[in-house]
């Protein structure tokens, strides 16, 4: 199994937010990273068994080992929202229709 250390993992992020900074650069609305979080996990379990059984002056042995590694990466980016066609202010979403079901 391939291991990614934290420098490595920090640096792909790194590329991918350039990434989506440069497809995003001409679009109207524009996500900023407020904070981002990143958790770590590591679990390594080691277990190994043997056995063996003699029959009949022929040996059967058996070995067994087992060796694994768990590795989970989560994160988390809280991003904010500006409209860049509105001087860069928060967007507004709304409807100025009146509802379907008012009207009568």
């Amino acid at each position: 199994m391939s291991s990614v250390g934290l420098a490595a993992a920090i640096e792909e992020l790194r590329q991918e937010l350039y990434q989506a900074q440069a497809q995003g650069s001409d679009q109207q609305f524009a996500f900023g990273v407020e904070e981002a979080q990143l958790e770590l996990l590591l679990e390594l379990r080691d277990s190994g068994k043997g056995d063996g059984k003699l029959s009949f002056g022929v040996a059967t042995v058996g070995v067994g080992g087992e060796r694994s590694t768990l590795r989970t990466h989560k994160l988390t980016l809280r991003l904010s929202v500006r409209d860049r066609a509105a001087g860069g202010t928060s967007p507004d979403i709304s409807d100025d229709e009146t509802e379907p079901w008012a009207e009568e």
